[in-house]
């Protein structure tokens, strides 16, 4: 079983596709804690920046002593860079909690860096601020001015002066390499979209690939059903109804052997025809000629001559049946390899044969039928017939006079069960997995209903004929000695949809 699975197109295109799937999900991990461990480390260097900036601001106020905060503008302005912005509060000495918006980077003017304040104190930046007097703070927070433009705060430093404490707060607009690598999440990143999209774009193309190759491939079955069932079935071509390209020299190979059986059914036919015509006239022939030498034996009163009568008679016998045999088994097999199926009435035909042999052999074996009503199958109404036609004759031929041969037809599981039982001696178990090969039959001499009790000899050919048959159509068949005596023989065959 896991050698038929795994050897499916079909589940290796699901597990390739799985397989797409998985590998980036696996490898989105580990790159987002990479990125992670990226922007920490940007985040450390770019706090460093900001303590290493207090510290030479720092210097430079305590230097200025008292006008500390009328040079602090000039020293932001000398400190900063292109990229760097700078925020410098400061909390007067006496004074509690309350700070004042001293200077920035870039240069703006006094309504703007009142608004900014207010901006902070919105976005509670400032209460990190009254923090950041007690000891350096970091921070990577998004912080949106008065003007809609978008910073990322990076650090908090304080220090003290003579004046009061100060505090840095040092950022980067999210349009600056730096900022946008701390602002975008790892996920919203252009490099792990397109390979996303990539990824996804593979994946549907193989959900394509296996989409395309199982509706070829159930198209073919569609067809071979057709194939089975419509009359003309010449005019139905799996080359000009495959989807796939690749499919086609395969589909071209279906179409010639659809062909090559076809011709194969009609040449069987007709050599079953030819055959049985060119062997009935010699033993017609044989016949006749013997009918003169019966009466010269009878005349004279020969009794090794009639016995050499009798004999040749039995065996001219014998080959006009093998001759019929012969040639019901070859139109069968035609008949399997050209005959459409269709739904079959298997509840009527079961209960029209049991009657059938009913009337045949009421007065030597008793017909019971145990049918369940409206099961249809798929088959050939022919090959199906002569089936059940053969299991219930080698029944009846083995049954012993006065006993019951029981027909039981049932459904389950989308599938019909017909089993024949009789009240026969059964199979010696040795024979029984053999039985339903050609030319082997078991028939005791003490058989009460006779070798001939059907009709005819038997040539172990009835139950090799249901086999063909019945699993032609898509069925199975069994067989089995039942503990409490006779014999039993199931067919089963698929449900008509």
């Amino acid at each position: 079983m896991l050698r038929a699975l795994f050897g499916s197109v079909l589940v290796k295109l699901v597990l390739l596709g799985l397989v797409f799937l998985s590998v980036p999900m696996i490898l989105y991990g580990r790159f987002a804690t990479v990125d992670e461990e990226r922007q920490q480390l940007l985040l450390n260097n770019l706090q460093n920046q900001g303590y290493l900036l207090s510290q030479g601001l720092e210097l430079a106020l305590r230097a200025e002593g008292a006008k500390a905060p009328v040079a602090a503008a000039d020293w932001v302005a000398r400190l900063g860079t292109s990229s760097l912005r700078i925020k410098l509060l400061m909390r007067p000495v006496g004074e509690q909690q309350s700070f004042y918006y001293v200077a920035a980077f870039p240069t703006i003017d006094t309504a703007y860096l009142d608004a900014e304040r207010q901006a902070l104190v919105a976005t509670g930046i400032l209460g990190k601020v009254e923090e950041s007097c007690a000891g350096n703070r970091s921070l990577s927070q998004s912080f949106t001015g008065p003007t809609g433009t978008i910073e990322i705060l990076t650090s908090i430093s304080p220090f003290h002066t003579e004046v009061g404490c100060w505090a840095v707060i040092t950022a980067y607009a999210e349009s600056d390499p730096a900022g946008t690598t701390l602002a975008r999440p790892f996920a919203s990143a252009p490099e792990v979209r397109w390979a996303g999209i990539f990824y996804a774009m593979m994946a549907l193309l193989i959900l394509a690939v296996a989409v395309s190759v199982a509706l070829g491939l159930r198209r073919f079955a569609r067809l071979a059903r057709l194939i089975r069932r419509v009359p003309g079935r010449r005019q139905i071509s799996f080359a000009n109804a495959t989807p796939v390209p690749e499919l086609k020299p395969v589909a071209v190979e279906f179409d010639s052997l659809v062909t090559t059986l076809e011709t194969s059914a009609r040449s069987i036919r007709e050599a079953a025809e030819e055959n049985a015509h060119a062997l009935k006239a010699p033993i017609a022939a044989m016949a006749q000629a013997v009918e003169p030498i019966r009466r010269v034996a009878n005349a004279a009163n020969d009794d090794r001559a009639k016995r050499a009568v009798e004999t040749i008679e039995r065996a001219l016998e014998r080959m006009e049946d093998l001759v019929a045999s012969a040639r019901r088994i070859d139109e069968a097999i035609a008949e399997m390899i050209d005959a459409p199926a269709s739904p079959i009435k298997l509840s009527s035909m079961v209960e029209n044969t049991a009657r059938a042999f009913a009337e045949a052999h009421g007065n030597n074996v008793k017909i019971v039928a145990s049918i369940e009503p409206g099961i249809k199958v798929a088959a050939s109404e022919e090959a199906l017939e002569t089936a059940i036609e053969n299991l219930v004759d080698n029944a009846v031929s083995f049954a012993p006079p006065g006993s019951t041969v029981r027909l039981d037809l049932k459904q389950g599981g989308g599938r019909a069960r017909l089993a024949v039982i009789d009240q026969g001696p059964g199979v010696p178990v040795d024979l029984l997995p053999a039985i339903f090969e050609r030319h082997v039959s078991h028939r005791p001499q003490t058989n009460g209903a006779g070798a001939r009790a059907s009709g005819g000899p038997h040539f172990g050919l009835g139950l090799a004929i249901v086999r063909r048959n019945i699993e032609l159509m898509g069925g199975r068949v069994a067989a089995r000695n039942r503990p409490e005596g006779g014999f039993e023989v199931t067919i089963s065959l698929p449900l008509a949809t």
